[in-house]
């Protein structure tokens, strides 16, 4: 399978989370990723996707969401962009929990392979996740998928 990009944009709500977790399970169970992979990288995505929601849109409460998932033959890349007040880090360092909160992003960095957290062109914060599709059969999709 050569690289396979689905690119959504959505309202920062909550109540379109569920959005964001469809589209990462149909794009993971298309590359024949296992069930706890995809249960994995839902959480990972609704993590990301809920920091947005709370924290990037704080003055007018209005934003969107900018969700990519880019399937390659060895790992799956998921970026969730937002356009708001951004996280404000130091180039470079990795941000620890005690500097972004909650738990959220421990989270993220259990299920997935690579984590990179940084500032947006825009100023903004992006959220980018890897997980390697280890385990896959050749030629992408496993049977009964």
């Amino acid at each position: 399978m050569s690289a396979e990009a689905v690119h959504l944009q959505f309202p920062a709500r909550a109540e379109y989370l569920l959005l964001a977790r469809l589209a990462v399970t149909g794009v993971a169970r298309r590359m024949g990723l296992g069930g706890k992979e995809v249960a994995d990288l839902k959480l990972a995505v609704t993590e990301a996707c809920s920091n947005a929601v709370r924290h990037a849109y704080p003055v007018t409460g209005e934003g969107q969401i900018d969700l990519e998932l880019v399937a390659r033959d060895d790992r799956l890349e998921l970026v969730v962009e937002d356009h708001g007040a951004g996280i404000r880090l130091p180039l470079g360092v990795p941000p620890s929990p005690s500097e972004l909160g909650g738990m959220g992003i421990p989270l993220i960095r259990a299920v997935v392979d690579d984590l990179a957290i940084g500032q947006g062109s825009d100023g903004g914060t992006v959220v980018h996740m890897t997980k390697l599709a280890t385990g896959i059969p050749e030629g992408g999709e496993q049977a009964g998928v």
